[in-house]
């Protein structure tokens, strides 16, 4: 039995001092997680987020990569390829990368079954979005601890410490990984695939071509796959590394390294995009079309373009590109860039290009890094349509940190004064960097799902009422039919960008109910109801729904329009609009 002198020392001086200081750190990141989610969480944001759990949900239930939301335009796609609509069959996802939707189907297998028949109360919010929430947050602290390795591994453990709580307090990552958008798991792939090719800088000039260099380039093949299959602009990654490592090495290693790597993600990526060519005839499927839309430009938004019955693609515009590209570069370098990583510390990373690193690994990485980083930075705007909330100067920054975290050493080592007081400047640096993150966590707490327009109940009751009160077999619409598939747990028309588009799809499935919400009814109408030549219904391309928006104020809709019952008004600003032929009794 150890004497007291003996355990004293153990916890003082010995491994009980490091293991204390381990327990404290994660009492310390469980509070600050608790806290931030409890104050800031406020459910799934958006539609494109929620498409995503959707899929997910489906793959979950074995349904492969389908989903419950029936946008016009993967209706009329499928259709030119001869498969019909079948109300059993749900559409397969045509518009977003996969891994995401993977990720959290792995999540919803092991979850009982009991959780998705939850029904939340206000404050309160739905039990599979506190699921994924989870999900995020664990991957978040992974990244850190990945972020932590990797300042280790090309610095020292000072470094190491610096760019982890740089990481863990960023406010900018914790919003994102709040939102629920995905960003985390960009964050674990980005920092393990530099992990890895940190790995290799650090071999020995002998092992470059023998078994542990073939298997890391066969990880960073399939890591540099899974951020491709996540975030189709990070696929960008590839080709860099190709082009890095054709510089790196010479002879049979360079020759090993780009075969091995090349194999790897290709093999990682190809039954995805054989997949897109068979349901859609394109790689990327309907993903592609982004490089032509806007989510800010009326004239190319990616809603409209999804919510239109028609195979055509977008038109593409050359100005229109340039100009939506050069935009999202400003952005990202501008303000976007400077807040991920927290501004001093991306101050230091960027002083630091200026700097050539004693060790020749770190020189090596943090360069291929900042080629890397310009190169998603700049092309990211390009072929994202702006609906993708996961920029790469978020899911960049851990990266940033890291680099600037050993440049803020070089010059702390580089002053005596600064050198034998480095815990304070650290400590001051890491307070500036934390403060945004404090009063977010000082805000009072909110309810835990974003009404409007999403409110679980409603869309609960919604199905409830079409599994009741309607006939068999009859179909829903709404304006946000990702959020009203996700709670409703039901397959839903998307609202058609035209209304002759809604009366096609009326000859394949009745539409008993339309759900409009803040996001038509918040809107001017101005174009709609200036199109309006008569008081019939006109399906053309310019007008049609304006007689009814007109509906909504008079209480009448207008002749010819299947949904002509009384709206009625959910909310101030929610409206349901019935077909009083789809109802089992009249009324509802």
């Amino acid at each position: 039995m150890r004497s007291p002198q003996d355990f004293i020392h153990w916890l003082e001086q010995g491994t009980g001092a490091r293991w204390m200081l381990r327990v404290a750190a994660a009492v310390l990141g469980l509070l600050l997680t608790v806290t931030f989610a409890w104050k800031q969480f406020h459910g799934i944001p958006d539609e494109w987020t929620m498409q995503q759990a959707v899929t997910a949900r489906q793959l979950a239930r074995g349904a492969g990569f389908t989903t419950l939301v029936n946008y016009p335009q993967t209706y009329a796609v499928m259709k030119s390829r001869g498969i019909g609509f079948e109300e059993k069959n749900p559409y397969p996802e045509l518009h977003q990368p996969p891994f995401y939707a993977l990720s959290l189907a792995a999540v919803f297998t092991v979850l009982p079954a009991a959780i998705w028949k939850h029904v939340p109360t206000a404050p309160g919010g739905w039990a599979p979005d506190y699921a994924i929430l989870i999900f995020n947050l664990l991957l978040f602290w992974v990244s850190v601890a990945l972020t932590a390795r990797l300042a280790a591994r090309l610095f020292d453990r000072r470094a190491a410490f610096v760019a982890a709580m740089g990481t863990a307090v960023s406010v900018t990552l914790w919003q994102q990984t709040v939102a629920l958008s995905g960003l985390p798991i960009l964050l674990v792939l980005i920092v393990g695939f530099f992990n890895v090719i940190a790995e290799i800088e650090l071999l020995r000039a002998e092992e470059h071509g023998g078994g542990r260099f073939v298997g890391l380039m066969v990880a960073a093949g399939v890591v540099g796959g899974l951020l491709f299959l996540t975030e189709y602009p990070a696929g960008l990654v590839i080709p860099f590394a190709v082009a890095f490592l054709g510089w790196r090495f010479s002879g049979r290693t360079r020759t090993v390294a780009i075969t091995a790597f090349v194999v790897a993600a290709l093999a990682t990526m190809a039954p995805w995009l054989a997949r897109n060519v068979a349901v859609s005839g394109h790689p990327l499927a309907l993903a592609w079309e982004d490089l032509a839309l806007k989510s800010d430009d009326p004239t190319a938004y990616p809603s409209a373009q999804r919510n239109t019955a028609a195979i055509e693609a977008p038109a593409f515009d050359l100005n229109k590109l340039a100009n939506k590209g050069l935009t999202g570069m400003e952005r990202n370098l501008g303000e976007r860039l400077w807040s991920g990583g927290g501004l001093l510390l991306t101050a230091f990373f960027v002083a630091g290009l200026a700097y050539q690193f004693r060790h020749g690994a770190a020189n090596r990485t943090r360069w291929y890094f900042a080629i890397i980083a310009v190169a998603l930075l700049a092309a990211q705007p390009f072929f994202n349509s702006g609906e993708s909330p996961r920029l790469p100067a978020y899911f960049l920054a851990p990266l940033i940190i890291v680099f600037g975290a050993g440049f803020l050493f070089v010059l702390l080592d580089s002053q005596p004064a600064l050198s034998s007081h480095w815990r304070w400047v650290v400590a001051g640096l890491l307070l500036l960097q934390g403060l945004p993150l404090m009063r977010d966590c000082l805000e009072p707490r909110r309810i835990h799902f974003h009404f409007p327009p999403y409110y679980p109940n409603l869309f609960m009751e919604l199905r409830r009422d079409l599994q009741t009160k309607f006939l068999p077999g009859t179909g829903v619409a709404s304006d946000v039919p990702a959020g009203t598939a996700w709670y409703g747990q039901m397959r839903v028309w998307s609202k058609p960008e035209r209304l002759r588009d809604l009366t096609t799809i009326a000859v394949d499935q009745d539409i008993g109910g339309l759900l409009l919400t803040p996001v038509t009814l918040d809107r001017p109408f101005f174009t709609e109801l200036a199109a309006r030549k008569e008081e019939a219904i006109q399906l053309t391309d310019a007008g049609g729904w304006g007689g009814v928006y007109t509906g909504l104020v008079t209480h009448r809709m207008p002749p010819g329009f299947a949904l002509s019952a009384t709206p009625l008004r959910l909310t101030d600003n929610m409206v349901l609009l019935v077909n009083p032929n789809s109802l089992l009794h009249r009324g509802i």
